[in-house]
């Protein structure tokens, strides 16, 4: 069996190198320090191999010795025999497609070593990889790579670049302490699924490209307000709540959706949507212009650099709108209705009482 690496819009998502039924493949480039499990069938024999921290990143010194450590873990019920191997990767500028390559990365496969050429895990068992950087004088600003940890010694990626067998991989990002190393991201783009809506979640789409030589890991927040200079937000989002990572180069795409509002559409268990009417949210009725604006930040070094952009919508409920204008209308026919016939039986009762007299 075998499992598709992620496509690319995963890449440096908190889904990591996913754990599948089959194989371990490359998924994507995930947030700080998660947990990586392989769930395979190769020869009829599972394969449950769980590698943390994932991705591993580094900051490197040129000229210096280093070592980083990997903790892997055996959850099958069969002793593993595991062959570590340090692969390349190609990645396109919009970090939508992804290739694991059978060779390592230019000019570091030198002054990495793994203490361990092999590991033996019995059933059960966790065993630590120990990987040595001999990091050269002359290297370069920022590196990239794929730890493999597979059955077979000489395991091949399939060819199409998406697949491995028996095989279990997480991303190691290295940045190399370089007194000329440039940290710079800017936002290419920001936008909204659409112009107007009539009912939330409103989807937003920011783009952060990384303009610099070395590896970087955006922050920010999406505030929802009614002008650019409002000093109180009416929502505000995380921006890279996975703590992603975006390569030298690179454009990663972030996706952000305003939900809190009443009506709102929800999702159902299979997968459609209903409009969902919950009056203890009256309060959240949105209607009229908005602007989403958003605040990402980076370290380029020597400070926090602030990146401010934003784009407007309208929400216009006109189904709820119309509903109400409806009733409204019914309301006031029957409040006239019975005004009128109230005052002309009040007219019959006064007409009767002066013929009486």
């Amino acid at each position: 069996m075998r499992v598709h690496i992620n496509h690319a819009y995963q890449w440096l998502r908190h889904k990591g190198v996913l754990a599948l039924t089959a194989v371990i493949v490359l998924a994507s480039v995930v947030p700080g320090v998660v947990t990586q499990q392989a769930s395979a069938e190769t020869n009829n024999v599972d394969f449950n191999i769980q590698v943390s921290p994932s991705p591993l990143v580094l900051h490197l010194t040129p000229g210096a010795s280093q070592t980083a450590t990997l903790t892997v873990r055996n959850f099958s019920n069969h002793a593993e025999t595991l062959y570590p191997h340090l692969n390349g990767f190609s990645i396109d500028r919009y970090s939508k497609n992804i290739k694991l390559l059978e060779t390592s990365p230019v000019n570091m496969a030198s002054w990495v070593r793994f203490n361990d050429s092999v590991l033996a895990l019995p059933a059960g068992s966790t065993k630590q990889l120990v990987i040595t950087f001999n990091t050269p004088g002359d290297v370069g600003f920022s590196y990239s790579a794929a730890i493999t940890l597979s059955r077979s010694q000489n395991a091949p990626v399939q060819g199409d670049g998406v697949h491995t067998r028996g095989t279990v991989a997480v991303f190691c990002l290295v940045n190399i302490n370089r007194s000329d190393a440039k940290s710079k991201l800017g936002i290419s783009h920001i936008t909204s699924d659409k112009g107007s809506y009539q009912f939330l979640p409103a989807h937003f789409g920011i783009d952060i490209e990384n303009q610099g030589n070395i590896i970087n890991q955006p922050t920010g927040s999406l505030f929802i307000q009614r002008s650019f200079d409002s000093a109180k937000p009416i929502a505000t989002m995380p921006i890279n709540s996975a703590n992603s990572y975006i390569l030298p180069g690179t454009i990663r795409h972030f996706t952000i959706d305003w939900n809190n509002g009443f009506p709102a559409y929800v999702k159902n268990a299979d997968g459609t949507q209903h409009l969902n009417w919950d009056w203890k949210h009256l309060n959240e009725l949105r209607f009229g212009r908005y602007v989403a604006k958003a605040v990402v930040t980076y370290n380029d070094g020597h400070r926090d650099v602030p990146l401010v952009t934003s784009t407007t919508f309208w929400i216009i409920p006109w189904t709820f709108i119309l509903t109400m204008i409806v009733i409204i209308v019914v309301l006031a026919m029957g409040i006239v209705g019975w005004g009128k016939l109230l005052f002309k039986g009040t007219r019959k009762v006064h007409t009767y009482a002066a013929r009486r007299k």
